[in-house]
C-alpha cells in the first residue's frame, strides 16, 4: 500500500511512502516521535534497513495527523529517510526530495546538509555532495562529520590563480608542480 506524505505548514512536492499496510494499532504522538528517534539513530550508525520500516510506519502518520511540533519533527526526520530510501532502494530523485524538505525546514541544521550530500555520494555526484557539505561547514565550522566525509573523499587544493578556471594550462601547470612526487629515486 502507499501512503501519501506531507509536511503540513512547509510548502513540499507530493512524496509517497511505500508501506507493506497500514498502522493498524493505535499510538501516541510522543511514542511515535520516540521511535522517529530511534529510526534517526539507526539511520546514523548505518542501520538503513531496520531505520526505514520505522519512518515508513509512522513518519507519515505524524507529519499529517500531529500538532505543529510533530510537524517540525518529522520535517527533520525526512532527510534521514531520504537517507534510507537512496541507500536501501537506490532512488536517488526520491531521497533528494526528502532531503530537500529538512534542508528547507530547518536550514540552519548542518546535519540534514550532510544527509543530503550523502545521498549524492551514494549516486556519485560529488560536484553536488560537495557543495552541500561546504555550505554545512559554513554553518558549523567545526562540524566532525563533515570534516571526517572530506577526509574520506578528499578535496582539491586552491587554484593558484583564482581569477583563471581551473582547466586554464596556466594553473594545471602550477598545479603539477605543487603535487609531490610520487616516483622518488633513491
Amino acid at each position: 500500500m502507499v501512503r501519501s506524505i506531507t509536511t503540513g505548514v512547509f510548502e513540499t512536492p507530493r512524496i509517497e511512502l511505500y508501506s507493506t499496510e497500514m498502522n493498524e494499532h493505535q499510538i501516541s504522538y510522543g511514542a511515535m516521535r520516540d521511535k522517529i528517534q530511534e529510526a534517526i539513530s539507526w539511520t546514523r550508525m548505518e542501520h538503513f534497513e531496520e531505520a526505514i520500516t520505522v519512518f515508513e510506519d509512522y513518519l507519515s502518520i505524524l507529519s499529517a495527523e500531529g500538532d505543529l511540533q510533530d510537524k517540525r519533527f518529522a520535517a527533520s526526520a525526512f532527510s534521514y529517510y531520504g537517507l534510507c530510501v537512496a541507500m536501501v532502494r537506490r532512488k536517488y530523485a526520491e531521497a533528494v526530495k526528502y532531503c530537500n524538505v529538512s534542508v528547507k525546514a530547518n536550514f540552519m541544521d548542518p546535519e540534514h546538509r550532510i544527509n543530503l550530500a550523502l545521498v549524492y555520494l551514494e549516486r556519485d555526484d560529488r560536484k553536488n555532495a560537495v557543495k552541500n557539505l561546504e555550505a554545512g561547514l559554513r554553518l558549523h565550522p567545526s562540524n566532525k562529520r563533515i570534516h571526517k566525509i572530506f577526509k574520506d573523499i578528499g578535496r582539491r587544493k586552491a587554484v593558484m590563480f583564482s581569477f583563471l578556471s581551473r582547466r586554464n594550462p596556466l594553473n594545471v601547470w602550477i598545479g603539477r608542480l605543487r603535487e609531490p612526487k610520487s616516483d622518488s629515486q633513491p
